[in-house]
């Protein structure tokens, strides 16, 4: 992680973590022969407990000496840019870490990171849904961002700071449970080393296993077939006729195009999707897209490439859009979406076609009552909530724990029976699992019954 004779800029709070990471390169920077200078983001969110923590890391890295650099970023329009408090702050706070390093001749930008935050982060991915490349966990480096306290828990640094009565702050938000970390960090955790004492060493060591795993993979299948992926311009173009015939190098091959050229990671369904696609459409035809990617066949050079393409942000899209729809007889609509570059079919069916429908992302049903004729789709609306069997929930919160990105959030379509969200339907557009009201789910005594279906892409 370090060199010598460097100069490292430490990301700090002002809580325990950020304190140990501050004292241990205190008495480790004349060993390693490095300057070491401080960036704190005062977040605004908490009012006098913000500016409590901002002046308590000003006064102790002063007294040493040591350059601080204090920035502030007011996040009250956060909800605005589509993305989560933890998603927004996180982008912001290494969107100024490396500028403030490049700006004051700082190589290397040093985080507090611990085994209990890798333990975390391992635990929520398992959780909801990875590849071997997530289990990987949090690295140890990552560009010029070193975590040098990953192999240090956080039972060694509170007790640490104990013994040489070393002062910190305490984020009391850290105690809301409603965020995903704060659940599995506050109860999940706690609760599985009652019965499984040995849950973080695992864990730890699972992240171990993968990242060794992943690196041998990267080399077997680059030395197996060489030059298979080949970036022209802004795009990737993969010669997946050669691993056709091979599911896991096929996956393995496309994941990390997707991952390592467009930092977009995808699950094991959408990979199944752009197999089985690329094998049964035309030459040249859209498999995939989304707000980020796209997803292509291409026909060239006499023979058919995977092409990967970027697409523009999520500011590129119109705002607000809705559809009206009528629905008359049992004849199949078909409803063009431009604005999130899909068409819909929406079909009147019963029970028994519901029961014999071969299930998959692309589609979902809900019940309707025998006088409802007009349904809308449209995105989403600040105060949408949707009715589950545990009362109602935002599609705010909806959204982060599906982790949509800000551009997913604005074309996930909705679906509006009279004044109600009838259906949430990510899964039109990827792998997120649908969601239906709890009104407006099937059984066995609804007599008219709608199937939504992801029919066309188009760009």
């Amino acid at each position: 992680m370090i060199a010598g004779n460097e100069r490292i800029l430490l990301s700090l709070s002002a809580g325990k973590d950020s304190m140990f990471l501050l004292n241990a390169f205190l008495l480790l920077q004349g060993d390693y022969h490095v300057e070491i200078g401080v960036f704190h983001l005062n977040h605004m969110m908490r009012g006098s407990d913000s500016e409590a923590d901002e002046n308590h890391l000003v006064s102790m890295v002063e007294s040493h000496g040591i350059e601080i650099i204090v920035r502030r970023h007011e996040f009250k329009d956060m909800g605005e840019i589509g993305k989560s408090f933890e998603e927004y702050a996180r982008d912001i706070r290494y969107e100024l870490l490396h500028e403030a390093a490049a700006s004051r001749g700082y190589n290397k930008i040093a985080t507090g990171h611990t085994r209990d935050d890798n333990v975390e982060t391992l635990l929520m991915r398992i959780a909801t849904g990875t590849g071997i490349f997530g289990l990987k966990g949090i690295p140890p480096v990552r560009g010029n961002i070193i975590r040098p306290l990953l192999a240090v828990s956080a039972v060694e640094i509170y007790n640490y700071l104990k013994a040489g009565q070393i002062a910190w702050r305490e984020d009391l938000t850290n105690k809301d449970s409603g965020y995903s970390r704060n659940f599995i960090r506050n109860e999940l955790l706690p609760l599985a080393r009652t019965r499984f004492p040995m849950i973080d060493s695992a864990l730890s060591a699972l992240g171990d296993v993968a990242t060794d795993s992943v690196d041998l993979l990267d080399r077997l299948v680059a030395g197996t077939y060489p030059g298979i992926v080949e970036i022209r311009m802004n795009d990737c173009y993969i010669d997946v006729r050669r691993i056709l015939h091979d599911r896991p190098a096929f996956n393995h091959v496309v994941s990390s195009a997707l991952r390592d050229n467009f930092s977009h990671h995808v699950n094991r369904s959408l990979l199944n999707e752009i197999f089985a696609k690329f094998g049964t459409v035309k030459s040249n035809a859209v498999l995939f897209v989304n707000n980020c990617i796209k997803v292509e066949k291409v026909f060239q050079g006499g023979g058919s490439y995977l092409k990967i393409s970027g697409l523009p942000g999520p500011e590129m899209f119109p705002g607000e859009w809705e559809k009206q729809i009528h629905i008359t007889g049992s004849d199949e609509i078909v409803v063009p979406l431009p604005e999130i570059g899909i068409s819909v079919a929406i079909k009147v069916c019963d029970y028994q076609y519901y029961q014999n429908f071969e299930k998959n992302n692309h589609s979902l049903f809900v019940t309707l009552g025998n006088n409802v004729d007009t349904i809308y789709i449209r995105n989403r609306r600040k105060g949408d909530r949707i009715k589950t069997e545990c009362g109602e929930k935002k599609l705010k919160d909806l959204f982060i724990e599906w982790k949509l990105s800000g551009g997913e959030k604005e074309r996930t379509p909705i679906l509006i029976v009279g004044t109600s969200v009838a259906a949430v339907m990510p899964g039109l557009l990827n792998s997120t699992p649908n969601r239906v009201s709890s009104d407006f789910l099937v059984d066995k005594k609804s007599k008219k019954v709608i199937s939504v279906t992801a029919c066309t892409y188009f760009v």
